[in-house]
């Protein structure tokens, strides 16, 4: 009987059915502690009883285990090949693979290429576990499609330091002041984005050099002590009371944590601004000043110095700068920058930095002209950045800009490659979320012989903590504005690493958060929604092409071409041209069968009423329960919906109006105020009016309600047209 017994018990063992799991990995390396940490979370939670022990204690004993280690470390592959396994693949930077035995026990094995690599692969292997627990097989690779996938995030870092405009204009502008010196803050952000598979960050900033620098000795009186930040109505407050030497050690904490979640962080700055330096020590914003062109040169190097874990720089040229030609402002952008990155890596050539010069307002010959001293050493990597979608990156699948402007000819004749600098300043406030273009936009891009990776980030908007939302879906109101778009943040995130990940992966996501509902029928609205309210964007923002010209939330903009920032009309909409790229045909010359060989504007307008109305079907057949936060998605969803709808029939009323047919133009315009309304009353439920930097200001999300009406009078109806229950 006891033999019987100890059979019985050692094939349970053998079988993998034991609740007891052994995780392996080096507790040295903090990539690996991070994954293992999200593997112990993903075991709990199936009911395993989990046991954390160092790579260095790993033997071929019996028994459940999950390995994390490097490709090169012969133990951990000699004991893989007495499980069976002959070989590993080859394998890079930021790649991994996965092996399963069943030997002794179910053992998952994750190599990386290197340390980041085996980093993902342990996330990935808690996915797993998350989704279908300790049991099933996994015999597969993995390797990055763009070896930057970074995040533009514009930091304010103090009252006399913000994000861009001086001034301080914009709630989530001010309010992330007080968010950017907490360090739980950056914790969590590193955290949720490296689960993302993010791995830049790239921090803009005018100045950050005097809220970062001890330069007191040589420039008394310039450095910030303490931080001035805002609270929620606007009004000035001391965030904290830290030194300068205290704001060093705290930037120091903060790079070298995002280095232990495998990221490259970079600061990149306009000019020429001087932030709380300007008119000190002879220091001012004139490019003909050379005291501030000694200033920022010994800024640069004292900043390397600072921060041992900065990966590396970036500039812009012609922000401030005059009229200087392009010539002059490379001639004056070496001078400082260049020549201090220059002198301090010439010192330090054991140090690897990156230098990115911003291709805008710039010329390719003139930059690699005065930068070709930096660009020769062998420990800079100098490169460039375009903006590949100006403002609007959820618009068309195929930009021009990049194209227009002969980057790969500039690009090849130096043999360089560029960042795609990738502008969300469409969606501060819905959770957008079209996986098909993603994989359609990202695999897109120009050729990785050229391109290095890209960043996304908003231009006049911080996404730091949430703050709109009126009815915080989380356990309490600390919650980051990434956690709130989540799955927006996770499209990117892991497409831009694998371009061919499957609908499934992300349904399992959806999933595993809102049991409630079906989740290829909510997957369908949202990809639906979205996808209306994106072709949208695409139909007009061609000659509305920045931040300051269109809004689509609000249907706000044009504060530069004639200062007058309003809700556009039928009128100003005649105007409007496609994205430039876009296969579609404006509304002018569709209404005037002028289009040629591009797509009518009739045919998207179906598209995105197609979209819409196949959305808002499929939700009314949801039912969120008692699940505040699927509650709030799905209204989330809707105001989508609805704001696709209110475009297409703007569109329609235009090309009517154009035609002539008055009659079907009013009545258009009397389904689009309907569809307006209801846009308006979801998310003046959802979210908070604020202050907008670069938009018109509301205080009401029914704020041109009015106007859209009037737009209605406007075309010969009268009163209020009559709407469905949609």
């Amino acid at each position: 009987m006891i033999f019987l017994v100890t059979i019985v018990l050692a094939n349970f063992t053998a079988c993998g059915n034991s609740k007891n799991v052994s995780v392996y990995f080096d507790e040295q390396i903090p990539q690996h502690a991070f994954a293992a940490n999200d593997i112990e979370t993903a075991l709990k939670t199936k009911g395993y009883n989990v046991h954390i022990k160092d790579l260095s204690l790993l033997d071929n004993s019996r028994g459940n285990k999950i390995i994390i280690a490097l490709s090169n470390n012969s133990e951990a592959a000699a004991l893989l090949h007495a499980h069976g396994v002959d070989t590993l693949p080859e394998m890079g930077k930021q790649a991994y693979a996965l092996r399963t035995t069943k030997k002794g026990g179910l053992t998952y094995w994750v190599f990386g290429g290197d340390i980041n690599g085996a980093m993902y692969g342990g996330l990935q292997i808690a996915e797993n576990i998350s989704f279908n627990d300790f049991k099933d097989t996994y015999n597969e690779e993995d390797s990055p499609f763009l070896r930057n996938r970074g995040i533009k995030f514009n930091i304010p870092l103090d009252k006399d330091s913000p994000t861009y405009f001086y001034g301080n204009h914009g709630t989530a502008n001010k309010l992330a002041i007080q968010h950017v010196w907490d360090i739980d803050f950056w914790k969590t952000w590193f955290d949720e984005m490296a689960r993302h598979r993010y791995n830049a960050l790239s921090l803009w900033s005018p100045h950050p050099f005097t809220s970062m620098l001890n330069m007191e000795d040589e420039y008394p009186g310039i450095a910030i002590n303490g931080v001035v930040g805002f609270d929620i109505d606007g009004n000035e407050m001391q965030v904290n009371d830290l030194t300068i030497d205290e704001k060093i050690a705290f930037w120091q904490e903060v790079m070298k944590y995002g280095r232990s979640r495998g990221f490259d962080i970079y600061f990149m700055n306009w000019n020429v601004f001087l932030s709380s330096a300007e008119g000190k020590h002879g220091l001012t914003f004139s490019t003909e000043n050379e005291k501030t062109k000694e200033y920022l040169k010994k800024s640069m190097i004292n900043f390397l110095e600072t921060y041992p874990d900065l990966k590396g720089f970036g500039i812009t040229v012609g922000e401030r700068m005059g009229k200087l030609n392009y010539k002059e402002r490379e001639e004056w952008a070496w001078d400082t920058f260049g020549k201090g990155m220059m002198e301090y890596a010439m010192e330090n050539p054991e140090r690897d930095l990156g230098f990115i010069h911003r291709q805008h307002d710039g010329n390719i010959d003139h930059i690699l002209e005065h930068f070709a001293q930096l660009n020769d050493l062998p420990n800079v990597l100098f490169e460039l950045s375009c903006k590949y979608s100006e403002a609007h990156a959820h618009s068309t699948v195929t930009p021009s800009r990049w194209h227009r402007t002969g980057m790969e000819d500039g690009l090849g004749k130096y043999g360089i490659t560029s960042w795609l600098t990738i502008r969300n300043d469409d969606f501060y406030f819905l959770h957008w979320a079209e996986p098909q273009f993603l994989r359609d936009y990202i695999g897109g891009f120009p050729d990785k012989e050229f391109v290095s990776g890209y960043y996304i980030g908003s231009d006049g908007w911080v996404f730091s903590k949430e703050f709109t939302s009126i009815n915080p879906s989380f356990e309490n109101n600390d919650a980051l504005s990434i956690q709130r778009t989540w799955f927006m943040q996770k499209l990117w995130g892991r497409i831009s690493y694998n371009p061919a990940i499957s609908d499934e992966f992300f349904k399992k996501h959806l999933a595993l958060r809102f049991p409630e509902v079906s989740v290829d029928k909510f997957y369908e609205a949202w990809s639906n929604a979205s996808g209306a309210v994106r072709r949208s964007n695409e139909q007009v923002t061609g000659k509305w092409q920045f931040d300051n010209d269109f809004w689509i939330e609000m249907w706000t903009g044009d504060t530069w071409h004639g200062g007058r920032n309003r809700h556009f009309t039928v009128e100003d909409t005649k105007e409007a041209t496609p994205f430039a790229g876009s296969h579609l045909c404006s509304l002018y010359n569709t209404a005037t069968n002028d289009c040629g060989d591009k797509t009518p504007a009739w045919e998207n307008v179906e598209m995105i009423e197609k979209l819409a109305y196949n959305a808002l079907d499929i939700l009314a057949t949801l039912d969120a329960g008692s699940d505040t936060e699927l509650q709030l998605t799905l209204k989330d969803i809707t105001a989508q919906a609805y704001l696709g709808l209110y475009s297409a029939y703007k569109y329609r009323t235009v090309m009517y109006d154009l035609q002539d047919k008055k009659e079907d133009a009013t009545e258009s315009m009397g389904k689009a105020f309907c569809y307006w309304r209801n846009y308006t009353d979801i998310m003046n439920e959802l979210y908070m009016p604020v202050d907008m930097q670069r938009n018109k200001t509301f205080s009401c999300w029914h704020a041109y309600d009015d106007d859209v009406l009037a737009e209605y009078h406007k075309l010969g109806g009268e009163g209020f047209p009559e709407c469905s229950s949609n």
